[in-house]
């Protein structure tokens, strides 16, 4: 069982890669924010708009441009190909993507966060991305998917064979929203039971006393998590079954080292899937299954619809096919 330091440490992995999936994708919507080179001005550049300065020392708006060039020009190129020739081959095959499928992958995305707005901040805080962004990829991913996927064939009996084997995935789960306290006794734990049953504030008691570095500062908040989540101490997800939104309990001992002192600030139960929805999803799962990777995809796309990169050199000009 991973603690919940285990846990910042994976959230961190996943949260860079997937700035780097997202940014490779976004990067046409939105530039990056590299930093320019830093020299005294000189005459030639007299008549170009500054956009930061140091010490006296300007940053024009072409040494800007250039070093945004440089850092990421042939990714912002390469994608801007990408959007074109996946967009022409969706009007191609009229492929649509409807809101209600982009709202459907954002909650999808959203699952784990406190609620989408959470979810948004946190694409904000890491990645810089507005909400209209984060839907902006969310629909070009879908639109990728559905062409990776038109002319693939699932049979039913494949859809039964799957949904039968993988019955759990299927099933009504519950969410916890939690907060908690971790202590390193059980009369730590008593004696902060006690002082919540004073009346004091579980949010500021965690600031206190909480040995959890990841959680104290945000008041033991954990966030949404689900009933089978592994990142989380299995005893808490046990203790939390027998209680009700509002319950606080401890102490709870911990398999890794000490006690908890848990509060159970929610429960979301997610919606039950129709038989139809269920087998909508394992079609498309089944079949993305056998097509062939997106990226490949994208590149089969640019070379179909003769898309080029152009550099240029001081001296020549050269034009290649990616």
């Amino acid at each position: 069982m991973m603690t919940r330091q285990e846990k910042a440490l994976w959230a961190a992995v996943i949260i860079l890669t997937a700035g780097v999936l997202l940014m490779g994708s976004l990067i046409v919507i939105r530039g990056l924010k590299p930093a320019g080179t830093v020299h005294e001005p000189d005459d030639e550049q007299g008549g170009l708009d500054a956009v930061a300065s140091f010490d006296g020392q300007m940053i024009t708006e072409d040494e800007w441009v250039k070093e945004l060039k440089r850092a990421r020009g042939h990714e912002m190129l390469l994608q801007m190909l990408n959007q074109k020739a996946v967009y022409a081959e969706a009007q191609a095959l009229k492929i649509r993507v409807s809101p209600d499928e982009i709202a459907g992958r954002i909650q999808s995305e959203a699952k784990g966060y406190e609620s989408e707005d959470a979810y948004y901040g946190e694409m904000s805080a890491q990645l810089g991305l507005t909400p209209e962004e984060v839907r902006a990829e969310a629909a070009y991913q879908l639109t990728l998917e559905k062409i990776a996927i038109v002319n693939i064939h699932i049979s039913d009996d494949a859809i039964d064979r799957y949904i039968e084997e993988h019955k759990e995935e299927f099933e009504p789960k519950r969410q916890y929203d939690l907060a908690w306290i971790k202590l390193k006794s059980r009369r730590e734990a008593n004696k902060a039971l006690d002082r919540l049953e004073d009346g004091e504030d579980f949010g500021k008691l965690a600031e206190e006393l909480s040995l959890d570095e990841y959680t104290r500062m945000q008041g033991g908040r954990l966030g949404l998590i689900e009933e089978d989540d592994p990142f989380v101490p299995e005893e808490l997800l046990e203790a939390a079954k027998d209680l009700e939104a509002g319950d606080i309990a401890g102490p709870i001992g911990l398999k890794d080292d000490g006690y908890a002192v848990m509060q159970i600030r929610d429960i979301v139960k997610t919606g039950e899937l129709s038989d139809a929805e269920i087998r909508v999803r394992v079609n498309k799962q089944l079949a993305l299954n056998e097509a062939v990777p997106l990226t490949e995809l994208e590149a089969k796309l640019r070379d179909k619809y003769g898309a080029e990169l152009i550099t240029q050199s001081s001296s020549e000009r050269q034009s290649y096919i990616k």
